[in-house]
């Protein structure tokens, strides 16, 4: 543990004083570790005026010989169906890292700003910040301007963009193999190249043929010309020689990774409202956020906090996050996507592999469309040191705190050391060990654990304590259905916000229901009222028992499709008082027709249910909400693969952030990989109903 903090005050601040308009800090419970020699892992768990704030931090010295860093394409392409941070680490062998640009959600996947990989720009630039580094490993921060063009046998074509098709604007573009296959596309005369030089794309090639850009095409290297270009210059021929070249600002001839992103946060060491963006709708909001710094010694430092979590992490603003970055140190700094991507992986002693040390806002990992990662090639040694998780246990007494043990050389990998390591606890009568788990004693004691492996030695602090300062009882806002069951766990955190450990059985109370030892509730009929004894200290919290339905009025609901002018509308009272019928044509290139409307829940929304009738089409009847910082959510009300009424019903995650806003009910022509429902149809939708938790107002119990 002291070495541990010895090494986090020479990198990362082992106390940080961000100043307003970040929210003041109440407890500070700072966790360190390194990933590998040169490249640091923090964790803080703040407590903050806001809420509470898990902030995640990489502290990554250049000019150590052994990091490098790299950025990582989703799958190896720019279109792609995406890729989550931890298996683009995994498959490159990376320590650690963070997600990187924004992108084309859902749909292609391509990040959107400038991207190079090993010295070869993949991507172009747009009017973004970009976070680079050169061949040396220094890093800067960077708007670049490329112009690119190629020169043909008879004259000069000037290119519109690299690796974007069809060529946009009906210009001419150059394709390189990270692209990924190309789609049919009309009206392109397309061009397979063959690069003479190993520097690519900036390089000179050799036309091999002429394809048909009304087939598919593998990946590869491609000069293609629109119909804007046609008559601009001569077209070349089979066997012609071109060379590709390029201007930039800054020159980009030196840089040997860059990934785009933005706003910029810091600069000079100062908040910078940035009106490049990303900067409205959600980013005024708390959210997830991801992003990177410089130090004024060059020290980089990416960042990642959670969000949109209540009883994890709030979530930060962007002048918020700007305030913590200059607190460590950032001169110059700038974000990253953020939302649900934002995620950090990293190397921990044990590990194999880097792993997810966030808890994403999404309840799992999201594919992104590109990484930012640490590489280290630090030579494997000998055993030099024990590595202990937890550093410390805190523990309240008889509870299990899991204690896992390994031996790393001087590079933090994980080494066997070919011997017995034991542990033992001191005084006996603290705890004892139970194969990889400590089990603390009746009663509050200070301990250590010692470890022996071979002739390695460390010791491991031990806290058993009641002094438990802050209390919580999840969920944070309990509901259940009368006579329904409920799982409520308890945690406990000491004054300086470190968690301690529970016991798996603990004191509970309720009244008005009832509970056993391990917070498992069995409702009755009334909100129940619950506490539970946690050390010296006692939790309370109120369960909403009972639920009930409110009717969502279906009358000022608009009609579109997508695409947009298609075929179909909507009705209301035609085929039974209130209810909405939703006609649709998916013969043609109609795929979606909607209901739209602006609606916002009340507060405490569970989920939506109805009476449908179908017409056995086989169309997939879906619905568009919004939560509280106008993030989209689709769900799934069924397939309709029925004649007749049904009642349907379905619940929104635990997660989302409430209030709740529905904004259309619509029928799409599939979801996924099943064949399209080729047909013309129509929904109807009688008595749509939120369910609320809590017990209906107006009944007399």
């Amino acid at each position: 543990m002291i070495a541990a903090l010895l090494l986090a005050a020479s990198v990362l601040p082992a106390s940080p004083q961000p100043s307003p308009p970040f929210p003041r800090i109440i407890t500070d419970a700072p966790e360190f570790t390194q990933s590998a020699l040169g490249v640091t892992y923090g964790r803080y768990d703040l407590l903050t005026q806001d809420g509470p704030l898990s902030v995640h931090v990489l502290a990554v010295d250049l000019r150590n010989p052994h990091v490098r860093m790299g950025a990582v394409l989703a799958h190896d392409h720019l279109l792609s169906s995406g890729e989550t941070v931890s298996s683009m680490a995994h498959r490159t062998g990376a320590v650690a890292g963070v997600n990187g640009d924004y992108f084309d959600i859902n749909q292609t996947n391509q990040p959107l700003n400038i991207l190079i990989q090993n010295g070869n720009l993949v991507r172009m630039p747009m009017q973004r910040w970009a976070l680079a580094f050169d061949r040396a490993g220094r890093p800067q921060v960077a708007a670049f301007h490329v112009t690119a063009q190629a020169q043909l046998p008879a004259g000069f074509a000037a290119l519109k963009t690299l690796n974007d098709w069809p060529p946009p604007g009906d210009g001419s573009v150059l394709i390189t193999p990270e692209y990924g296959p190309l789609h049919p596309a009309a009206n392109v005369t397309e061009y397979t190249l063959q690069p003479l030089t190993d520097a690519t794309p900036f390089a000179q090639y050799r036309i091999t043929g002429i394809e048909d850009s009304n087939l598919a095409q593998p990946p590869g290297y491609y000069f293609a010309v629109g119909t804007r270009d046609y008559g601009t210059f001569p077209l070349p021929n089979a066997g012609d020689t071109i060379s590709v070249t390029a201007t930039s600002e800054p020159p980009i001839d030196a840089i040997a990774t860059a990934i785009g992103g933005g706003p910029l946060l810091v600069k000079d060491g100062r908040w910078y409202a940035d009106p490049d963006g990303p900067n409205t709708g959600e980013f005024l909001t708390h959210m997830p956020a991801t992003a990177a710094g410089i130090t004024g010694d060059g020290t980089l430092l990416l960042f990642e906090i959670d969000g949109r979590q209540p009883e994890l992490s709030v979530g930060v603003l962007q002048p918020q996050l700007a305030a913590l970055m200059i607190s460590f140190g950032v001169v110059t700094g700038m974000q990253f996507d953020g939302g649900g991507s934002s995620t950090m992986v990293a190397r921990l002693p044990g590990d194999t592999q880097a792993a997810v040390r966030n808890s994403p806002s999404d309840g799992t990992e999201r594919r992104v469309g590109d990484a930012l990662l640490v590489y280290s090639d630090a030579p494997i040694g000998p055993p030099a040191k024990i590595a202990s998780i937890p550093q410390i246990v805190r523990a309240l007494p008889r509870a299990r705190v899991p204690v896992r043990v390994v031996t790393t050389d001087e590079s933090d990998r994980t080494v066997a050391c070919g011997c017995n390591v034991r542990l033992r606890v001191v005084p006996g009568d603290a705890g004892r060990i139970d194969g990889e788990t400590f089990v603390a004693g009746a009663r509050p004691e200070n301990a250590v654990i010692t470890v022996e492996a071979g002739a390695l030695r460390t010791r491991i602090p031990v806290r058993v304590t009641t002094a438990v300062a802050r209390t919580q009882i999840l969920p944070l806002h309990p509901a259940v259905a009368e006579g329904g069951v409920l799982q409520l766990q308890a945690r406990a955190y000491d004054a300086q916000g470190y968690a301690i450990a529970v016991p798996e059985r603990l004191v509970w109370h309720a009244h008005d229901a009832r509970i056993d030892d391990t917070g498992l509730l069995r409702a009755n009929q009334r909100d129940a009222q619950v506490d539970v004894t946690l050390g010296a200290a006692v939790a309370q919290t109120t369960v909403t028992v009972g639920e009930h339905a409110e009717d969502v009025a279906l009358e000022r609901a608009d009609f579109f499709t997508a695409p947009r002018g298609g075929p179909g509308g909507i009705s209301v009272g035609t085929i039974c008082p209130g209810c909405l019928t939703l006609s649709y044509d998916f013969t043609g290139s109609e795929r979606a027709a909607y209901a739209g409307m602006t609606l916002q829940l009340p507060q405490r929304a569970l989920g939506l249910q109805a009476d449908v009738f179908g017409d056995g089409n086989g169309e997939v009847l879906r619905v568009a909400i919004d939560n509280a910082i106008h993030e989209r959510f689709l769900y799934t009300l069924a397939k309709i693969d029925w004649r007749g009424w049904r009642h349907v019903a379905f619940r929104f995650s635990s997660s989302i952030a409430q209030p709740i806003t529905f904004k259309s009910l619509y029928a799409i022509d599939r979801v996924g990989p099943e064949p399209p429902a080729a047909a013309a149809g129509s929904v109807t939708i009688r008595r749509l109903q939120v369910v609320l938790a809590g017990s209906d107002p107006t009944r007399t119990k």
